[in-house]
């Protein structure tokens, strides 16, 4: 038999645990994760290469019913273009949750594809009082070929997932290099991180409103980098909330961005974060 090679998207609601999943399959960091729902604002791509083959996870952000704002239409037509381009999907369940109107119109567009569909219910670490909907999920029924019940987070029965979905992937070449685990550029990934870290920061306290962009990159003489970034939001009362009492919140999003960029450059880094209003950078960015 050949090598095998496909796009693979994950698919489900939003704060199914669809990140934490990308980034245990592939082993390394690509996806931000926050306990927020609609962190994922573009696919991101996880390359999985094994002797059997290479597979690109794309993550896709939920789909948001009743929403009508410019972020949530583009989220919303991101998934349906995703779905279009596939040779497998990844169905991710949440047996914490009850399924409601945002499950329903997901499983409704998976029904409607003629893609092999492998379903997986998350968060198998969990205590099973803590996740009351687990035969419910277990049953749901969306045409897929095999439901794996999994953890992301403790990586439990990845490997049977990994190989449900080479069972239905195409042969063929591998479409990037074998070192490679992503195709965000570098840019994009810094763009995330410090993302993330104002999420984090900022628990339930910021709306949606946040875009970080990276405006330099400077790689000095001695090995490091000195990064200047710009985090966007809507209002001057948000430019507050992360800037923080004499400065606080800033600081400590540039701290712990700081401290994983040096991790994963392995060489010191320097971050230069300003904080700007602008109400429309949701349509100048996207």
């Amino acid at each position: 038999m050949g090598t095998k090679s496909g796009f693979v998207m994950l698919a489900g609601r939003s704060n199914v645990g669809k990140s934490t999943l990308l980034n245990a399959l592939v082993g390394s960091k690509v996806a931000i994760v926050t306990p927020k729902p609609q962190t994922t604002r573009r696919p991101i791509r996880g390359i999985l290469n094994d002797p059997r083959g290479q597979i690109v996870f794309v993550d896709t952000p939920g789909v948001f019913i009743g929403r009508t704002d410019f972020v949530s239409r583009r989220l919303n037509e991101f998934v349906r273009e995703t779905l279009e381009g596939v040779d497998a999907i990844v169905y991710v369940m949440d047996p914490t949750r009850a399924p409601g109107l945002e499950e329903e119109a997901i499983r409704t567009m998976l029904q409607a594809t003629n893609v092999p569909i492998i379903a997986v219910v998350n968060k198998g670490d969990l205590p099973t009082e803590s996740r009351p909907h687990l035969d419910e999920n277990m049953g749901a029924d969306v045409g897929q070929i095999t439901t794996i019940e999994i953890s992301a987070v403790r990586g439990s029965n990845l490997n049977r997932l990994t190989d449900a979905i080479f069972a239905v992937l195409p042969e063929g070449d591998h479409m990037y290099p074998d070192l490679q685990i992503t195709d965000i550029r570098h840019k994009e990934w810094l763009e995330e991180l410090i993302r993330e870290k104002v999420f984090l920061s900022l628990e339930q306290e910021l709306p949606y409103t946040v875009k970080v962009s990276i405006d330099e990159i400077e790689e000095r003489e001695d090995g490091s980098r000195y990064v200047v970034g710009t985090i966007w939001t809507t209002d001057e009362r948000y430019k507050r909330m992360i800037i923080g009492a004499k400065g606080s919140k800033i600081k400590s999003i540039g701290m712990k961005a700081r401290k994983e960029l040096e991790e994963a450059l392995q060489t010191k880094a320097f971050l230069d974060l300003t904080v700007k209003v602008d109400p429309k950078w949701q349509e100048r960015f996207n």
